[in-house]
């Protein structure tokens, strides 16, 4: 996906939580006959969910820690691309700012 379109989720996630987009992705699933391959397809809906009644709930228990500024860390997922001796690329979570790293203090 294109930056922007992290940036359109990450909108989403702020304004309709997501509960709500949880809810619209598993209904759109659900009422077409073919199944949705691209990502792209739900950002687009997400960007018009209305927003939530009370999004400090549908964010209930996520960090609000700041985003690291760490060119390596992903703003939205708060992961980083790794690359071990083999050559194999991995995902892992930003100690810095992901709100699920273990080792972080609570």
């Amino acid at each position: 996906m294109p930056p922007e379109d992290f940036q359109r989720v990450a909108n989403a996630i702020e304004r309709a939580g997501i509960p709500a987009m949880v809810r619209f992705a598993v209904d759109t699933q659900r009422s077409r006959r073919d199944r949705i391959l691209y990502a792209r397809f739900f950002v687009r809906g997400w960007s018009g969910l209305p927003p939530a009644a009370n999004p400090a709930a549908s964010t209930v228990g996520r960090s609000q820690l700041p985003h690291c500024g760490d060119p390596d860390c992903d703003p939205v997922s708060r992961t980083r691309e790794t690359e071990d001796d083999r050559g194999i690329r991995s995902l892992i979570r930003c100690p810095d700012c992901h709100p699920d790293h273990k080792g972080r203090a609570a």
